[in-house]
């Protein structure tokens, strides 16, 4: 392991972890599409990562199946979209559309989306009877252990 200074958790310790949980498949999963078409297909949980492109890479998507997996989420609950979308469709439409009861922002301010509250990182935000997470990027949770643990103890919050 170089000596970097940062910590990487590798896929044992993601396991053990994130363990008692089942496997969903992002990249196969018609709520992860590549034109990010919006559907009135309604996702109990929404996700929206800092990407341009809707589909992740290969190892953010690693992590965030990990994260997903462990809050017991089933693929037909989650809808993964790229900020990008935001540019194609405002905020209001998209919570129309999909109805979310939760929705977990990865390295996405929730300012920049058009959101009218400030809530900083890893608090749980209540708006409009829609439950919001705001969390680091993906990129910056698969090099930090301890943005991890946070995260976790959040996510524990969010998915009891």
């Amino acid at each position: 392991m170089a000596e970097s200074g940062n910590t990487i958790l590798h896929n044992f310790v993601l396991t053990e972890l994130f363990k008692e949980t089942y496997l969903v498949d992002l990249s196969s999963s018609v709520n992860n599409n590549n034109e990010q078409e919006l559907t009135a297909e309604p996702f109990n949980v929404l996700v929206l990562h800092h990407h341009t492109q809707n589909v992740l890479p290969s190892n953010e998507n690693v992590l965030l199946q990990a994260i997903l997996n462990a809050c017991k989420l089933k693929p037909e609950e989650i809808g993964v979209f790229s900020k990008s979308i935001l540019n194609q469709n405002n905020l209001k439409e998209i919570l129309e559309k999909h109805q979310p009861k939760k929705v977990i922002l990865f390295g996405v301010d929730p300012a920049v989306i058009g959101l009218p509250i400030h809530f900083p990182i890893f608090q749980i935000q209540a708006y409009q009877n829609i439950q919001y997470l705001h969390a680091p990027a993906l990129t910056e949770l698969e090099s930090d252990k301890q943005l991890k643990i946070q995260l976790w103890q959040k996510l524990k919050q969010l998915f009891p």
